[in-house]
């Protein structure tokens, strides 16, 4: 398990080593960098990258950082890591409170990305994503206990599609997975929570110039899919792609889907990525399933617009 000590604290990492080109991946609240082994790693390295998965400040050991658990901190890890390493320019992938870490780095540090993916992103939080936070900071503070199978449903419902749940074997490994797997608490996690806080983010993302994937999940209830695409609309050049039948964890419902779109998007050159000059329309392409396609041209026929 390589750690670096980094920004006065151990930022614990996976790296799967190799001559590959790298690709950093950033998780979610109160998830470690062991989500992205089952799917996203595997086939990344497949297709020949080297990827490097760390575990975001507010997760133990690293509790109570200095500095704070805050997006700039945590953006400003991931730049030190990325230099430590020596990766720059490299290709970074965000997932939810991740997709915002990316985000806020692409605002602070762009030369050191040279494609980014935000799944599951949102520049600004809504009604249900702020009740959501309170749910969960209260849940917290107030110390109570929540028996495993009561979290296993509120984990079910929260973050698969319908599509999942009406799926009695599917559903069944689910519940099984949010009833015995250890969830990531403490102050820590309580934070992450809190770091998006209630700034509009959209006006900044529209002054981005780094090629940009943005991919929303279709039923995803704690992150809709038209506030990834908002992302994408707001930045030039951007790319957007929907994947159907997957709530909140598309990834790991989803995951040939999910990954099939961030590769594709990979395989471009970053020349590409960006907008065509003028005069010189990009060439045009069909719409396929798990093909991202300009966001302005994107029709996936469900959320969005």
């Amino acid at each position: 398990m390589p750690s670096a000590y980094l920004n006065g604290l151990e930022l614990v990492h996976d790296d799967t080593g190799g001559d590959g080109e790298p690709v950093v991946l950033v998780n979610g609240t109160g998830a470690t960098r062991t989500a992205w082994r089952a799917h996203q790693t595997p086939a990344l390295v497949a297709a020949g990258y080297r990827v490097i998965a760390p575990d975001n400040r507010g997760i133990p050991p690293n509790a109570l950082p200095p500095g704070g658990v805050t997006l700039e901190a945590m953006a400003a890890d991931l730049a030190a890591l990325i230099e430590h390493l020596a990766l720059p320019p490299c290709r970074v992938v965000g997932f939810s409170l991740g997709a915002s870490i990316v985000g806020e780095l692409l605002l602070a540090r762009p030369e050191l990305v040279s494609q980014a993916v935000l799944m599951a992103g949102r520049a600004r939080v809504d009604t249900f994503g702020g009740a959501v936070t309170r749910a969960a900071t209260d849940l917290y503070d107030s110390g109570a206990a929540v028996p495993a199978s009561h979290h296993a449903v509120f984990q079910a419902l929260c973050y698969l599609s319908p599509h999942t749940l009406r799926d009695p074997a599917a559903v069944r490994d689910w519940l099984d997975v949010f009833t015995y797997a250890e969830g990531t608490t403490g102050p820590g996690v309580r934070a992450q929570y809190e770091a998006m806080g209630d700034v509009d983010r959209l006006p900044r993302y529209a002054t981005l110039d780094v090629p940009l994937l943005c991919i929303g999940f279709a039923d995803d209830v704690m992150i809709p899919a038209a506030a990834s695409r908002e992302i994408a609309e707001a930045v030039p050049g951007a790319r957007y792609t929907e994947i159907e039948r997957c709530g909140h964890y598309g990834h790991l419902e989803r995951p040939a889907e999910v990954n099939a779109a961030m590769l594709d998007f990979f395989a471009r050159r970053p020349e590409a990525a960006r907008p065509a000059a003028p005069g010189r329309p990009e060439a045009a392409h069909p719409a396929a399933p798990g093909r991202a396609v300009p966001a302005s041209a994107s029709g996936s026929g469900r959320g969005g617009a």
